[in-house]
């Protein structure tokens, strides 16, 4: 209220008379003094002689009050409740489609690992047995089914 009367001081709001003062006043709209009498929203002899101040201009009034119904206020759409159903994931990835191959009989096949380098250190035997293919095992076999990890 001071921003629009600058001139109005402090005690004077604060005071207990003119508390009780506004306190007591009838709860209706402010008058408004326009250019024509034509304007007048209500009538100018609803304030006793003593009011401290001049009333509010209605103008402002409804300048500073928003009157949003609940059905016009526009809200977002509710978030959906997503399912609690794990996800999977859909693309695997393409360095494992060389690594792990699907077998008609639903097991992955996969090559050993160990044959790249120091070949002069290991015997005949596991060389040939590294050179076959082995079977991943179950457990494994199930996670990288439901990850999609295997081609």
């Amino acid at each position: 209220m001071q921003r629009w009367l600058p001139g109005l001081g402090r005690h004077l709001l604060s005071s207990t008379p003119a508390r009780r003062l506004l306190s007591h006043l009838p709860h209706s709209p402010v008058p408004f003094r326009g250019i024509s009498p034509a304007l007048n929203l209500v009538p100018q002899n609803r304030f006793p002689l003593g009011f401290p101040f001049h009333p509010i201009s209605p103008l402002i009034l409804m300048v500073k009050a928003r009157h949003f119904a609940v059905k016009d206020r526009s809200r977002a759409p509710a978030t959906p409740i997503t399912s609690k159903v794990k996800k999977y994931k859909l693309k695997s990835y393409s360095s494992f489609k060389f690594r792990f191959r699907t077998m008609n009989d639903g097991n992955i096949r996969r090559w050993r690992s160990g044959k790249r380098h120091n070949a002069h250190l290991k015997s005949k035997q596991a060389k040939r047995r590294l050179r076959k293919p082995a079977i991943v095992h179950a457990a494994y076999a199930k996670v990288m089914k439901k990850l999609n990890f295997c081609g």
